[in-house]
């Protein structure tokens, strides 16, 4: 009887010590991945912030050429964040992973937790976790929100040129508005207004028309479309097949601007812009304006490839921090080694990302230099995570 009990007692002692083990792996593990979310915010957030510090110039340029708004320019600044985010949260995840497991190395706390119980795939767990779901929101990015943010970025800056304000932002010089139509304006008067007003259009060969006007204002007609009212001038058309000029002499005219515009919603997407769907499918049209075919399956693997980047650099940055024994005065060597081998890789697949639009030989390289890198790192790191009796039958 008294044996019985004391089974009942140690059984009951096991369980309990095991309860807290249990509890304490998933507390430690949550400390993990909130150290590593928090390092992967930080790290991407950077990267994304120094990007569009070099991509604000070019597009405050584009922004004061055109006389826009500077919403428009946070517009653009906002799109084209989305267009690169699918190549640098990869990268945020392999600097999060070096930094984080450096820092617990360095801070005594993976030994500490070991000491605790906690295995070696238990400290991997974290980032295997995060690193899947960083893959699957890049997949949701190249797949569906980039093309989107590309679309958009693309008809915001042909919006943006084709505003009436191009009309009042250069004059003294021609302006091509369109393919076949110029606009010049001598110089700006009062209000706004635009003096030596000249439009030639020949947008149809056989009647080209020539609009002049001594001045000439940008006006909303209340209908939500602007209008240009041009006075004291003429209207001159020519008839190339039986040669006859005709000529209107006009004290106002009313100008559409909608026909000066050089925007066309007849405008064929390329490739970057494009569902993924499209690609797939793409229409003769499509083909003939955006051929060859190696352009859309170029693109099709790329946004395929691009998200298996996180785990080939997650796992580069476990290798270089997890794998051989811990040296006290730092691994300044391994991080070195790792960050190297996330620099070759990113911009191998870069090279290799533009090698697949012109030729379909290469598009297999996209995956190689994405899977095995990611397949080293594991192996590497395999010694630290297979039972010994395992490593010994595998050999590692």
């Amino acid at each position: 009887m008294l044996d019985c009990f004391y089974s009942l007692d140690r059984l009951e002692h096991l369980s309990s010590h095991s309860c807290i083990n249990s509890v304490m792996n998933r507390l430690l593990t949550l400390y993990l991945l909130r150290q590593l979310a928090t390092a992967f915010a930080f790290a991407t957030g950077a990267v994304t912030f120094v990007v569009l510090f070099t991509q604000s110039f070019r597009l405050l340029s584009l922004v004061i050429e055109n006389s826009s708004t500077m919403w428009i320019f946070f517009q653009l600044l906002g799109l084209s964040a989305f267009t690169f985010l699918p190549l640098i949260m990869p990268l945020g995840m392999g600097v999060a992973t070096v930094f984080v497991y450096n820092k617990l190395a360095t801070d005594s706390e993976l030994v500490v937790m070991r000491a605790a119980g906690m295995s070696p795939m238990r400290l991997l767990e974290p980032t295997l976790l995060l690193t899947g779901a960083v893959t699957l929101v890049c997949f949701a990015m190249t797949l569906w929100i980039t093309p989107a943010a590309n679309r958009n970025l693309v008809e915001l800056q042909s919006k943006m040129r084709d505003s009436y304000a191009i009309f009042l932002s250069h004059p003294g010089s021609f302006n091509d508005l369109a393919e076949g139509l110029t606009f010049y304006a001598n110089k700006r008067g009062a209000n706004n207004s635009l003096q030596g007003i000249l439009i030639h259009d020949v947008r149809k060969p056989d009647s080209p028309v020539t609009t002049m006007a001594a001045t000439g204002q940008v006006v909303d007609t209340g209908g939500g479309e602007p209008h240009m009212i041009i006075f004291n001038g003429r209207r001159q058309e020519l008839d190339r097949v039986t040669g006859k000029l005709s000529e209107l002499v006009f004290d106002q005219y009313v100008l559409d601007l909608d026909s000066l515009r050089s925007a066309s919603n007849s405008r064929i997407p390329e490739p970057r812009e494009m569902p993924f769907g499209t690609l797939f499918n793409p229409s003769p049209e499509i083909m003939r304006a955006r051929g060859p075919a190696s352009h859309f399956t170029g693109e099709i693997h790329s946004r395929l490839a691009t998200p298996l980047l996180s785990f080939a650099y997650a796992l580069i940055g476990l290798a270089s921090i997890m794998a051989g024994s811990f040296n006290r005065r730092g691994m300044g060597g391994r991080i070195l080694m790792g960050s190297l081998a996330i620099i070759i890789i990113q911009t191998g697949f870069m090279t290799l990302n533009g090698l697949a639009a012109r030729d379909t030989a290469y598009d297999f390289l996209l995956y190689l230099i994405a899977l095995v890198p990611a397949s080293v790192g594991f192996l590497v790191i395999g010694n630290e995570i297979l039972p010994p009796a395992l490593r010994r039958r595998l050999a590692l």
